[in-house]
């Protein structure tokens, strides 16, 4: 069984990252969450190339440790902030959001926008809950018990 307060943590410390420099592992049967380097990354530079070596081989020789999916893949992108101004924004300001994230430097608009209206707190909160209930459907989804 997995601390889904462990899970969460790992996720918003290196599952959210884009491009993806880190792939968040967790291994229910032992209650352990950690990371790798991304294959495709420079991440693995500030590693010692023996505990690299011997966290790789930990987490691929053993089959409890399961890969946790990206934010795309939970639904955590772009799609996230859309939603949140669809909950939460006046109709105006739901379509300036909108049209943010048609171009290039969408989150520091939205962010912008968040503290002008005074709900940044709002959007982490609304973010968490979500990256939270993501990880929870994630688990259940491939039958993995977790405590909260």
């Amino acid at each position: 069984m997995i601390d889904l307060e462990k899970v969460f943590c790992l996720f918003c410390d290196v599952g959210m990252s884009e491009p993806r420099l880190f792939i968040p592992f967790i291994n229910p049967v032992t209650n352990e969450a950690d990371f790798l380097p991304a294959e495709d990354s420079d991440a693995a530079d500030g590693y010692d190339a023996e505990e690299l070596e011997e966290l790789q081989a930990r987490i691929h020789n053993d089959p409890n440790w399961l890969e946790l999916p990206d934010r795309h893949e939970l639904g955590l992108d772009s799609r996230l902030p859309l939603r949140f101004a669809d909950e939460y924004l006046r109709p105006a300001d739901c379509d300036l959001v909108y049209n943010f994230f048609r171009h290039r430097g969408a989150y520091s608009k939205f962010r912008a926008l968040l503290d002008r209206l005074e709900m940044t707190d709002k959007w982490y909160q609304f973010q968490n809950d979500a990256i939270r209930n993501a990880l929870k459907e994630w688990l259940q989804d491939n039958d993995i018990e977790f405590t909260e």
